[in-house]
C-alpha cells in the first residue's frame, strides 16, 4: 500500500524529487490509456463509431440513414443529443476540410446554409481546438472523428490524474481517478455530442490554472502559456455556452485559492496581475471568435432570444449522482429534464469528506471547491433563487443552463471525492468506516425515496440495478478498509476485489459491442459519412451552374447536404438569417417547428419562393408523385426520387428594372404573382442609398440576364455579367451587410435586395466580372486583437526565455 504524502510543488526544477515524478506521470498515462481502451473497446476493435447514427435522421429518414450502411439494428442513445453532432458538426468537418485542404482558406462563411451564412460566429466551428485538426485533415471521416473522441477521452483522463495528485500529493488517488475518469458519467450523457471536447479540458484548466498562480512555482510561464492553450482549445471545443461556465468556474477556484493563500501585499498584485494578464490575452486569443458571434447575433434569428431558465426541483438531486435519474423524469417534451451525472462511488465519497472534514481543514482548495458544490448545486436544484441566474446575460438565454452548470458540479463533486477517500487511505480504523459508510447508506436511501416520492419520476426505478450500483460503491471503500486493517498490504485478490466492486457504479458510463441497450450504450456500426449516393452523384454531374437543393420528409436533414458539396436552404445552426427565417414563417407552402426545422408541406404553394432561392432539386422518397399542372419533373428515382423545379431562377442575374417594395408581405405577394421571371425589388431605404436606382423605377420592359462563369469560394462568390444599360445585379445570397462586392475591381455599394439578398448597382453598361467577398462584423478588429496576443504571448516567451538563459549563464561562471 502506498502511503499518502503531503502535496508536492510538481513544477519546481529544483525539487530533488522531480526526477521521480516522471515515472508517476507514466503510470498516469499508461493507466489513462488502459482505462480509455476498455471504456472505448466497441470503437477501437470492432467497428463501431461515434459518428454513426443509431437512430437519427441523416442522408435519408429512413433506416438505415446512410448509403452503403447495413441495416443493422436500430439502438437508443439514452437522450444523448445525437443531432448536434451527426446533422451539424459533422457536415461543418467537410465543410473545414475542404476550405482548408482544398481552397487554402480559412472557413468564415457556410454557403451551405440557409442559403449562405455565418460559420465562425456560430461559435461552434471547432477551429480553435487542436483537435480538430484531425477532422480537417481526415476529410471529415468517421474514422477521424473516432480518433478525436479517443483522444479527447486520454486528456481528460490524464488531465484528471494529475489534478488529484497536484491538489492531494497522493499516487494512488491519482492512478484511480486516471483510470475513473475514463468512466466518468457524463461522458454517457454526451457520447457523441460536441460537449464531450469541451469537458475533456476542464481538468488541465484547474490544473494549469493553480500552477500559473502559485507564488512558489518558477515554471509559472510555462503554466501560464498551458492555461492560454486549454482554455483557449475548451472555448473553441464546439459548445460554448459549457466552454464558458467551466472556463469561468474552474478559473475562479484557482483565484480563490491563490488569494486566500496570500499573506503580503506583493503577493496578491503578483497574482492579479498574472490572472490580468491571462484573461487579457485569452479574449484576444479568442476575438475572432466571440466578436463575430457578437456582432452577428444582433440581427440574427435565434431560438434562445427571450430568458429561459430552468432549475430542477431538489427532489432529484440523486440525478447529479446517476443520471438514470434523470431520464426517469423523461416526459414527451424531448430532453425536457436530461442532464449528466456522475456516479454513486462519488457519491459515497463526497459523504466521507463531508464525515471526515476534520482531516481536510487546514487544506484551502477543500473549502473553496465546497463551497463551490454548495454554490453551483443550488442553482441547479431551485436552491439559489431563478430570477438570479435570469440576470446573467446570454447564459440566461441558452434554456440549459442547468445543464451547463451540471457539468461543473460533476468535476467539483469528483474533486471533493478524492478528498473523502484520502480520509479513508489515511484512517486504518475499520469501525470509524462502517459508520461513516452506514451514514452514506442511509443519505442514498432517504435521496432515493425523496425522488421516489416526490411525484417527478415517470417511469419505475430498475431497483436491480440501482441495488447493484449500491453495492458497488459503498463495497469497495468497505472492503479497502477491512482489508487495509488487517494487513498494509493488500494482497492482488483483494485488489481484484476493489477493483470489481468499485466498477459496478460505472460499469453503465461505458461503450458496448453487444447487450442489452435498455441501460448501456452501444454505439452504431462505423459507416462511410460521405458514401456514394446515384442520385446526388447524377444530380451534381449533370449542372454545371449554381443550384440549391431541399430535402423532403427529413432527408438530408439538418446541414447534411454540405457533406456532399450541395447547398441547402434549411439548417440547424443556433444563429440564423433573421429575414430569411421570416420569409419561411410567413410564405404559404412552408412550416416552420421546433425553432430551426423548416419543412416543405406543399410544393405547388412553395414552388414561388423555391424558385427565388434557386433551389431546382427536391429530395424525397423514390417513387414520388409529382404535383400536376405545375413545372416540376422527376429527374431521378434511385435511393431518392429528385424532382426538378423547372422555373428556379439563376443564382445570380442583371436587371435594368427594379420594384420599390415596402413591406415582407408585398413581396410575397409580388413573388406569387410574378414566380416565373426574376425580379428585383429593394425598400425605399435602399433606394435611396444609390441615386440611381430611381430611374431604374420607371423602366418599361424588364430586361434580365443570368450571370455566367461562377467561382464559388468558402468565403467568396464571383461570376461574370453583362449589362446591357445601367442596372442592378442580385446574387441571392444572404448576409448582405458584412460583404464587399467589386465590379472589374472596382468597390460597389452592397444593397440588401428581394428582403434578404445581396445586389449592387451598375451605373454603365458593359461586361463585368463581380466578386463578393465575406468577412464577419468587426474583422480587422478581431484580427488585430488576435495577432497583438499572439505576439505578445510569443514576446513575453522570449524573454523568459533569455532571463533563464542569463541566469544559466550566471551560475555556471560564477561556479567556474
Amino acid at each position: 500500500m502506498t502511503e499518502s504524502v503531503s502535496p508536492i510543488k510538481m513544477d519546481l526544477p529544483t525539487d530533488p524529487s522531480s526526477q521521480s515524478k516522471r515515472p508517476l506521470l507514466l503510470a498516469i498515462v499508461l493507466v489513462s490509456l488502459v482505462g480509455v481502451i476498455i471504456s472505448c473497446y466497441p470503437v477501437i476493435f470492432c467497428g463501431r463509431s461515434y459518428a454513426s447514427s443509431t437512430w437519427a435522421a441523416m442522408v435519408y429518414n429512413r433506416w438505415p440513414p446512410l448509403p452503403g450502411m447495413k441495416n443493422v439494428p436500430q439502438a437508443t442513445n439514452h437522450g444523448s443529443d445525437s443531432f448536434a453532432l451527426l446533422v451539424g458538426e459533422i457536415p461543418m468537418g467537410f465543410i473545414e476540410s475542404r476550405s482548408v485542404l482544398e481552397y487554402g482558406e480559412l472557413p468564415l462563411w457556410n454557403r451551405y446554409s440557409h442559403a449562405g451564412y455565418t460559420l465562425i460566429g456560430q461559435a461552434i466551428s471547432m477551429l480553435g481546438d487542436p483537435l480538430q485538426l484531425i477532422v480537417i485533415l481526415g476529410h471529415g471521416s468517421a474514422v477521424a472523428w473516432d480518433i478525436k473522441f479517443l483522444c479527447a477521452k486520454l486528456i481528460f483522463c490524464i488531465g484528471f490524474g494529475l489534478l488529484i495528485f497536484r491538489l492531494l500529493g497522493n499516487r494512488l488517488l491519482a492512478l484511480i481517478y486516471a483510470g475513473l475518469a475514463a468512466y466518468c458519467g457524463a461522458f454517457f450523457y454526451i457520447y457523441d455530442h460536441p460537449a464531450f471536447f469541451v469537458l475533456s479540458y476542464a481538468p488541465w484548466i484547474l490544473l494549469a490554472a493553480l500552477a500559473y498562480l502559485d507564488q512558489g512555482s518558477e515554471r509559472f510561464v510555462r503554466w501560464g502559456l498551458a492555461w492560454l492553450l486549454v482554455n483557449f482549445a475548451c472555448f473553441n471545443a464546439g459548445h460554448v455556452e459549457t466552454a464558458i461556465v467551466l472556463i469561468g468556474g474552474l478559473n475562479l477556484a484557482a483565484l480563490l485559492d491563490a488569494l486566500v493563500r496570500c499573506r503580503k501585499r506583493i503577493e496578491f498584485a503578483r497574482i492579479m496581475a498574472r490572472i490580468g494578464i491571462g484573461a487579457f490575452l485569452f479574449l484576444g486569443l479568442t476575438a475572432p471568435v466571440w466578436i463575430s458571434f457578437l456582432g452577428t447575433l444582433g440581427d440574427s434569428y435565434t431560438s434562445h432570444s427571450e430568458v429561459q431558465v430552468f432549475q430542477f426541483p431538489v427532489q432529484v438531486i440523486i440525478g447529479v449522482f446517476d443520471d438514470l435519474f434523470y431520464q426517469l423524469l423523461r416526459t414527451n417534451n424531448f430532453m425536457a429534464a436530461l442532464a449528466p451525472g456522475s456516479s454513486l462511488l462519488v457519491f459515497v465519497g463526497c459523504i466521507l469528506s463531508v464525515s471526515r472534514w476534520r482531516r481536510c481543514q487546514k487544506d484551502v482548495f477543500f473549502w473553496i471547491n465546497g463551497a463551490g458544490i454548495v454554490l453551483v448545486a443550488g442553482c441547479v436544484f431551485s436552491l439559489v433563487p431563478v430570477f438570479l441566474l435570469a440576470a446573467i446575460p446570454l447564459l440566461n438565454r441558452v434554456g440549459h443552463l442547468r445543464t451547463d452548470l451540471s457539468y461543473l458540479l460533476i468535476i467539483q463533486l469528483t474533486i471533493q471525492s478524492a478528498y473523502g477517500f484520502k480520509c479513508l487511505i489515511e484512517t486504518r480504523i475499520f469501525r470509524r468506516t462502517v459508520i461513516d459508510l452506514l451514514c452514506a447508506g442511509a443519505v442514498l436511501a432517504g435521496m432515493v425515496a425523496l425522488f421516489c416520492f416526490g411525484g417527478y419520476a415517470h417511469m419505475p426505478v430498475p431497483w436491480s440495478y440501482v441495488l447493484c450500483a449500491a453495492t458497488g460503491a459503498l463495497g469497495a471503500p468497505l472492503l479497502f478498509a477491512y482489508l487495509r486493517s488487517r494487513d498494509p498490504r493488500i494482497p492482488v485478490a483483494g485488489w481484484v476485489g476493489i477493483i470489481a466492486l468499485a466498477f459496478l457504479p460505472h460499469f453503465r458510463f461505458g461503450l458496448y459491442n453487444v447487450g442489452p441497450d435498455t441501460w448501456l450504450m452501444i454505439p452504431g456500426t462505423r459507416a462511410v459519412l460521405n458514401a456514394p449516393s446515384p442520385s446526388i452523384d447524377k444530380i451534381k454531374a449533370d449542372n454545371p451552374e449554381p443550384f440549391r437543393i431541399a430535402g423532403l420528409g427529413g432527408n438530408l436533414y439538418g446541414d447534411y447536404a454540405a457533406v456532399y458539396g450541395l447547398e441547402d436552404i434549411r439548417s440547424c445552426a443556433p444563429l440564423s438569417n433573421r429575414e430569411l427565417i421570416d420569409l419561411f414563417q410567413n410564405s404559404p407552402g412552408f412550416e416552420f417547428t421546433n425553432d430551426w426545422v423548416v419543412i416543405i408541406k406543399d410544393l405547388v404553394a412553395a414552388q414561388p419562393l423555391l424558385n427565388m432561392l434557386n433551389v431546382k432539386y427536391l429530395f424525397g422518397r423514390p417513387h414520388p408523385v409529382v404535383p400536376p399542372g405545375v413545372d416540376y419533373r422527376l429527374a431521378d428515382d434511385h435511393d431518392f426520387g429528385v424532382v426538378e423545379n423547372l422555373e428556379v431562377w439563376p443564382r445570380a442575374f442583371y436587371s435594368d428594372k427594379i420594384i420599390s417594395i415596402s413591406s415582407e408581405d408585398a413581396f410575397i405577394q409580388k413573388l406569387a404573382a410574378d414566380r416565373k421571371k426574376p425580379f428585383v425589388a429593394l425598400t425605399s431605404e435602399e433606394i435611396e442609398k444609390e441615386p440611381g436606382l430611381e430611374r431604374l423605377e420607371s423602366t418599361p420592359d424588364t430586361s434580365i440576364s443570368p450571370a455566367t462563369h461562377f467561382q464559388l469560394l468558402p468565403n467568396s462568390t464571383a461570376f461574370d455579367i453583362h449589362a446591357a444599360s445601367a442596372g442592378i445585379v442580385c446574387l441571392t445570397e444572404g448576409q448582405s451587410k458584412d460583404f464587399t462586392a467589386t465590379a472589374n475591381g472596382v468597390v460597389k455599394q452592397v444593397l440588401t435586395v428581394n428582403e434578404a439578398f445581396k445586389g449592387i448597382y451598375l451605373d454603365q453598361p458593359g461586361d463585368y466580372h463581380i466578386e463578393f467577398i465575406y468577412r464577419p462584423p468587426h474583422w480587422w478588429l478581431s484580427c488585430c486583437l488576435f495577432w497583438s496576443a499572439l505576439g505578445l504571448v510569443a514576446l513575453l516567451t522570449y524573454l523568459r526565455i533569455v532571463r533563464r538563459t542569463h541566469s544559466w549563464m550566471f551560475c555556471a561562471t560564477g561556479k567556474a
